[in-house]
């Protein structure tokens, strides 16, 4: 399973992961079902409770407003 550590390393590597992110992005606004369905389809191992942490990290990094 993968952490979300190694989803930001393929995100920085990975055209299809950089596309599909953006795509999810591109609607302005991150709903829990698509957080949910991201990390469901790639295996990534996070808990809900951990969005607000993630989301922020997210922000920090300008890949959302």
């Amino acid at each position: 399973m993968a952490t979300v550590e190694d989803m930001i390393k393929r995100y920085e590597t990975d055209p299809e992961i950089k596309k599909e992110v953006d795509e999810i992005l591109a609607k302005d606004k991150v709903t829990i079902a698509d957080f949910k369905a991201f990390a469901k389809k790639h295996d990534v191992e996070v808990s809900l409770f951990d969005m607000p942490k993630y989301m922020a990290e997210a922000k920090k990094l300008g890949l959302i407003k």
